[in-house]
Parts: C-alpha cells; sequence; structure tokens
C-alpha cells in the first residue's frame, strides 16, 4: 500500500502567507491582560524586622544581659574557705588526668 504512494511529492502543505502574519493572529487571540496592583499585607512587611527582634531580645536574655542586678547585692563576696577548696579540688582533677595520661601512654605505646 505504501508503494502506491509518490516519495518525491509532500503531502503537507502550509497554506500562503501562513508564517507573515501567525504572530499578530496569535497575540490578538490572546486575552487582554490585567494590569492590578499587588496589595501586600501589612504582616507580611513586618514580619523580618519581628523576627530579627525576638532572635536579638533572645540572645539578650540568654546572656544575661537583660537580667535585673538590683538583687545581687555588690558587697557579696566568695568565702576564702570556698575559694581553697575549688582549688584543691582543681588541683585533685588535674593530677587525676595527669595519672591517666601516663596510663594510656604505658598501655598505648607499642
Amino acid at each position: 500500500m505504501l508503494d502506491n504512494f509518490d516519495k518525491t511529492k509532500n503531502p503537507f502543505k502550509v497554506p500562503e502567507n501562513y508564517f507573515e502574519n501567525f504572530n499578530r493572529e496569535i497575540m490578538e487571540s490572546l486575552p487582554a491582560k490585567e494590569n492590578k496592583a499587588r496589595i501586600i499585607p501589612l504582616w507580611k512587611k513586618v514580619l523580618p524586622w519581628t523576627a530579627a527582634a525576638a532572635i536579638f531580645c533572645g540572645v539578650l536574655l540568654t546572656t544575661g544581659v537583660l537580667e535585673k542586678s538590683s538583687n545581687a547585692d555588690p558587697n557579696v563576696t566568695i568565702s576564702p574557705n570556698l575559694s581553697s577548696s575549688l582549688e584543691d579540688d582543681y588541683f585533685l582533677f588535674l593530677e587525676d588526668e595527669v595519672v591517666k595520661s601516663q596510663y594510656k601512654e604505658m598501655v598505648y605505646s607499642y
């Protein structure tokens, strides 16, 4: 059946001057575009600033900058006994760390 067709002749035809006015006709057939002003709600404009303010306040509260210092007594000092016990605890901790490090060096040295 395909042998009966003329293979040199193109079966498809385009009307004359079809592409000359093609763009204009397509643009005319499209609906007109309405130019409306966009209305942005106030909360969308303010949201980034409120988020930044919340983060700023959170940082201030966690660092203690906004903590009331009126409750603290400026005449209170750490007792010398407490200070010396903290120093003793620290030196004991350091001694333990030295012993542990020597043990690790002894065990893991090949």
